[in-house]
């Protein structure tokens, strides 16, 4: 079975993404040495205009579903692409396939559904970073015109969501960072050397959930215990006399209560989706947003 490798690259419009994966389709093969590029642009996709009513979340979920038929696909071995998808006209000697995703991804839970995908369909995940600053983004985005610009606004506001790949997380591991004014052509030999160790990097597996779930359990109880106490002193500070503002701290408590559970249930969500590492350490981050 061949190797198959999901690329997400991450970047803000303009950061020179889709030059990249052109830039990498139109290398000789010695530079992918061992693999065969793919280019699966999501901009060919979406559709953003107002009189489409499919959402967005939708356009979405059917380019992952692309993608899945994709794997399929390279998987047993069948020649045609499907969609709008491009290969490379380099030949090589290998089967083994790199599928560069293009998109913003500045969410790292569009990331994690592509590493999702990867341990699921037994592939490795990898990610591109090309880091730039939001003025050279606002600038490259206004270069493309009207017709390809996106509104200012929405360049700003990706910018202050984007969340970059995290050293801490295990399935961000596989990361190379670019500055995207770069010359990509006097960095050739750094990605050369990233691809090639993607193709002796072992290959997802799926941990086993007991092992998981009992660090989870723990962690999860630590958290409450610490919102409870928390919840405890709060109310300790609000409380003026035993016989005044009943009605007003039995609220309060009742809102600090539907908070707490708020956390723990965003908690778990964050630690079954890799979003946050398993450690003690991260617990204060949750306890803080009590409010």
């Amino acid at each position: 079975m061949p190797r198959i490798c999901l690329l997400a690259l991450i970047g803000l419009p303009g950061a020179g993404k889709t030059t990249l994966s052109k830039w990498l389709m139109q290398q000789q093969p010695d530079l992918l040495t061992g693999w065969h590029v793919l280019h699966l642009c999501y901009d060919d996709y979406f559709d953003i205009q107002p009189t489409n009513k499919i959402e967005y979340k939708e356009q979405r979920q059917f380019i992952y579903n692309l993608l899945e038929q994709l794997i399929v696909a390279l998987q047993a071995g069948k020649a045609e692409l499907p969609g709008r998808v491009q290969g490379s006209a380099a030949t090589t000697n290998s089967c083994n396939h790199l599928i560069i995703c293009d998109d913003n991804h500045y969410y790292r839970s569009m990331r994690y559904k592509l590493y999702q995908l990867s341990r699921n369909r037994n592939c490795l995940y990898a990610q591109l970073h090309l880091a730039s600053s939001l003025d050279d983004s606002l600038l490259a985005n206004a270069k493309r015109g009207a017709n390809g610009a996106l509104p200012p606004a929405v360049v700003q506001q990706m910018g202050m969501r984007l969340e970059p790949p995290s050293e801490t997380l295990a399935w961000e591991q596989l990361t190379l960072t670019l500055n995207s004014t770069i010359d990509f052509n006097a960095v050739a030999e750094i990605i050369h050397n990233f691809l090639q160790t993607l193709l002796n990097s072992p290959l997802i597996v799926t941990p086993a959930q007991q092992e998981k779930q009992p660090q989870l359990q723990s962690l999860t109880h630590q958290l409450d215990l610490k919102l409870r106490a928390r919840i405890q002193n709060q109310m300790k500070f609000n409380k003026v006399e035993e016989t005044q503002q009943q009605p007003e701290l039995r609220l309060r408590s009742r809102a600090l209560n539907e908070q707490r559970k708020q956390i723990l249930t965003q908690f778990r969500f964050d630690m079954r989706n890799g979003l946050m590492e398993f450690s003690n350490d991260k617990l204060e981050y949750y306890v803080n947003m009590l409010k």
